[in-house]
């Protein structure tokens, strides 16, 4: 069943065989200084779905960003799969794997960084179409500006100092649009910003979606901002997926202990600049465990009120709830 989600979907969503990213036991790991090794991303899978965005949430050091990053083969995945379209992503490399994610594009954190500080804005967002040798045309780039929001006569001749972060973030988006993108992966977009920009660039992204035609990957720990941009939410803990539910459900419908501690950290969640902080409510012990050596069984058992013998030898599989929402706990009741 394909579909293209709205306000009020008819189906669940993600849920059916309009599916356009499909990322399965995807690992991530990395040597860290003075030896070991960094369980970033253990064993995620999820998919995505035509016309969907899709948020992941979760505290700094989760692994939310090293999944992105990880479908983008920047760097490459330890192991897994990551099929755009049923082409597989992984194991190509060069010309190859530029070629099959053309129409996957990243927008990252830090858009001043992103950006080549020597190159002007009107190369800057013809640059990703000019590698593959195409011709750009100026009409082609102005379109683009304007559809993000920035004077085309303004922005020219000007290069990333001459901006602000919101008009660098801007200059991202329209280069990511040169290419035509299918799937656009966000990498926590508005959090270098002001918060007066953060609004802008958010409803830039919905606007962008809805005009391109776009899926989308939402990465934040702004859980505010990942339930109003967002159509599922998959909450990660230390590599982990702890539970994936339809954003309208979030609030009052999580099942997983940490889910429930990060909506009572936030107690005012309505607010544009909310962030995560699971501190003294209710987790046994506030300290996040390392990744370079992560509890056995379920990863939130040295912090979950719940936890139980169970819980230290068995890793929980994600459980079906309801249609299209999915819980890793021995303990919810699904």
């Amino acid at each position: 069943m394909s579909e293209t989600l709205v306000t009020q979907p008819s189906a669940v969503p993600g849920d059916g065989d309009g599916r356009v990213l499909e990322v399965s036991d995807l690992v991530v790991e990395f040597p860290a200084k003075g030896g070991g090794t960094v369980h970033a991303v253990s064993g995620v899978s999820f998919h995505l779905a035509e016309g969907e965005t899709l948020g992941i949430l979760g505290e700094s050091g989760c692994g939310k960003s090293s999944a992105g990053r990880a479908i983008m083969q920047l760097p490459r995945p330890t192991s897994g799969s990551v099929q755009l379209n049923g082409v597989e992503l992984v194991g190509h490399s060069g010309r190859s794997l530029r070629s099959k994610r053309a129409r996957m594009q990243m927008i990252f954190q830090d858009p001043v960084s992103s950006l080549n500080p020597r190159r002007k804005v009107k190369d800057l967002v013809a640059e990703g179409a000019r590698i593959w040798g195409r011709k750009v045309s100026e009409e082609r780039v102005r379109e683009l500006l304007l559809a993000v929001g920035l004077d085309p006569e303004a922005v020219w001749e000007r290069r990333p100092h001459e901006l602000s972060g919101g008009q660098c973030q801007r200059v991202c988006i329209a280069r990511a649009l040169m290419l035509d993108p299918q799937v656009l992966i966000c990498d926590e977009p508005v959090s270098s910003l002001d918060v007066s920009v953060q609004a802008q660039i958010l409803n830039l992204l919905e606007d962008t979606k809805q005009r391109y035609r776009l899926s989308m990957i939402f990465i934040a720990h702004d859980l505010a901002v990942v339930k109003n941009i967002s159509d599922r939410i998959m909450v990660m803990y230390l590599g982990r997926v702890c539970e994936v539910i339809p954003a309208d459900r979030l609030a009052e419908h999580a099942l997983h202990p940490y889910t429930k501690l990060l909506l009572e950290s936030v107690p005012e969640a309505h607010l544009p600049d909310a962030e995560l902080d699971v501190e003294d409510v209710g987790v046994t012990n506030p300290e996040l465990p390392s990744p370079l050596d992560p509890p056995s069984g379920c990863r939130f058992r040295t912090r979950c009120p719940l936890a139980t013998e169970i819980c230290a030898s068995e890793a929980p599989p994600l459980r079906e709830s309801v249609r299209g929402h999915l819980v890793a706990c021995h303990h919810a009741e699904v």
